[in-house]
């Protein structure tokens, strides 16, 4: 039997910093993840990450992975549907119905994006309607759009929208913006945007494509004609697969300690999956690199 030092599921930032500090401690690593770089990946421009002044998400995320690979690590696109212990060991079921034994594990699978809830969702998926600016913002060029989400990822799909888009309309439910300052009065000056707080989407409307939505601002409801919906609202932790096995918070999280130990001796968790109150690009690469150091640090008092 093939047994790994540390199995990390998940490849987003947490997941290939954790492999870089695996395979540089000689651990034999093996990375299972369905979505290289995770929501990095899909984030259009980073600005905030040391040593880079700017760059594109996915480019990063492929930089992190050739770098992970170079130092040794195994990677496997798939999905892990369960986790269980026997004699100390640990092992992995995958959707390809592939299993793998390591010494520790580190969790690293991120979040989901949350969607709007309503109805006709589905039917305009791909039709008007996205999730990833960094996929679909391109294809509205010259059309106008709406951007749900007042946080700084909907504040980077506006600034990007509103280069190539006539008119943005950037919705937020509650009646503050979320974005850091800086954002929000740089898109304050540029005339194809228009902020609407207090105000939420109640119907997506037309018959193939999207042509209009419905929305309710300071319960006056109007009618905004545009081609492009970008949903911006946050996250969801796709952890029930876990919740027998270790300690989730309320949200689905996976509850840490100051070291990134999980309540299962031998099982770390990272990034945004786990309760850190931040999920920034940079917080994860770093919780990543404490993961892997106490997955070293655990293997050695046990081995």
């Amino acid at each position: 039997m093939h047994i790994y030092d540390t199995i990390i599921i998940g490849a987003g930032p947490a997941g290939l910093t954790a492999g870089i500090y695996t395979t540089r401690r000689t651990l034999k690593t093996l990375i299972i993840g369905a979505e290289i770089g995770g929501q990095m990946a899909k984030t259009f421009v980073i600005e905030n990450y040391p040593g880079l002044k700017s760059i594109d998400g996915f480019a990063l995320a492929n930089q992190m992975l050739e770098q992970v690979k170079e130092l040794g690590a195994e990677f496997i696109n798939d999905t892990t549907v369960k986790i269980s212990k026997e004699n100390n060991l640990f092992s992995v079921q995958t959707a390809a119905n592939k299993n793998y034994t390591a010494k520790t594990i580190i969790i690293t699978s991120g979040l989901k994006k949350r969607k709007l809830g309503l109805e006709g969702e589905e039917k305009f998926d791909g039709h008007g309607l996205s999730y990833c600016i960094n996929c679909d913002g391109p294809l509205f060029k010259n059309k106008n759009v709406a951007v749900v989400g007042g946080g700084n990822s909907g504040a980077e799909a506006v600034e990007f929208l509103a280069k190539i888009c006539p008119t943005v309309y950037w919705l937020e439910i509650t009646d503050t913006l979320r974005a850091d300052p800086i954002l929000i009065e740089r898109l304050k000056k540029i005339p194809a945007v228009n902020i609407l707080t207090n105000t939420q989407i109640m119907a997506l409307q037309g018959n193939e494509k999207l042509t209009a939505i419905k929305i309710k601002t300071n319960n006056q409801e109007n009618n905004l004609e545009v081609e492009g919906v970008f949903v911006e609202i946050g996250y969801l932790a796709e952890t029930t697969w876990l919740k027998d096995f270790i300690n989730l918070d309320p949200l689905g999280q996976v509850i840490i300690d100051e070291l990134n130990h999980t309540n299962v001796p031998g099982v770390f968790a990272a990034g945004d999956v786990s309760n850190s109150k931040y999920k920034q690009v940079i917080v994860a690469a770093g919780t990543g690199a404490i993961a892997a150091l106490e997955a070293y640090e655990y293997i050695q008092k046990n081995s």
